[in-house]
């Protein structure tokens, strides 16, 4: 059993340091842990510290992020390099993907994203997803601030709630689920409201037949997808409609 330190909060302003890492701007925070933009011997890395209110949650739970990402080797992934745990601190240094989230893009900067960049947002995370299922490893929370964007290139960050797939409370539809919040926040991004009175998503939307069916699939609306395989291969038949 491993027995996890209690800590105080701590800021840590830029030009301070922890260990060897040195601390350049906070990037932004989660419901597990605070993030820094780190620089060490001229390289920068993102120095993720779990919060203590977590730690006092979760238990040793908190653990399963940083055994996760030790297994994981994959380009879309943020590697973990490092560790810092003493009395007064727990957190792990981790690759710095540049970039911005899909949340900041959209709300922050009304970005609206074209059929072309969903479509590629889209099948990069069903790799990452194809990725973590192959390796039994479900990631439970791909949600807009976790999605990292930078050109053509797509990064999945925080694994606090990933988990080994048991079959029982862990399981791959759950990643469905989250894959179709996604892509509706990216439709939405083009939408504009003309009725006051909301309607559901799949009324408000212009989707085609194929979209609509993918997505109340993905949401387990209609017949639930099982496999990774099957969202991958109906996702790819939208793009070759969508082309002709």
């Amino acid at each position: 059993m491993v027995i996890m330190p209690f800590f105080k909060k701590k800021v840590y302003d830029p030009g301070s340091s922890v260990g060897k890492y040195k601390i350049i701007r906070l990037i932004g925070e989660g419901r597990f842990g605070v993030c820094y933009l780190v620089d060490f011997n001229g390289k920068e890395y993102v120095l993720k510290v779990i919060k203590s209110k977590a730690i006092k949650k979760s238990g040793n739970k908190i653990i399963f992020e940083e055994e996760i990402l030790s297994i994981i080797n994959y380009p879309l992934i943020p590697k973990i390099v490092d560790t810092i745990k003493d009395d007064k601190i727990y957190a792990y240094i981790l690759e710095y993907k540049r970039g911005k989230t899909i949340e900041d893009m959209i709300f922050g900067d009304k970005h609206i994203f074209t059929p072309d960049e969903i479509f590629n947002i889209g099948i990069k995370v069903i790799e990452i997803i194809k990725y973590l299922h192959e390796r039994n490893i479900v990631h439970r929370d791909i949600r807009v601030p976790n999605v990292i964007i930078n050109g053509d290139e797509v990064y999945l960050i925080d694994f606090g709630l990933a988990r080994i797939i048991n079959n029982d409370k862990y399981i791959p539809p759950v990643d469905f689920l989250y894959l179709g919040h996604l892509l509706i926040h990216l439709y939405y991004s083009s939408f504009e409201k003309t009725n006051k009175k909301s309607k559901p998503w799949y009324e408000e939307l212009e989707l085609s037949k194929g979209e609509l069916k993918f997505l109340r699939k993905l949401l387990e609306l209609d017949d639930a997808y099982r496999s990774i395989y099957d969202v991958e291969g109906d996702f790819k038949e939208l793009k070759v409609v969508q082309d002709h």
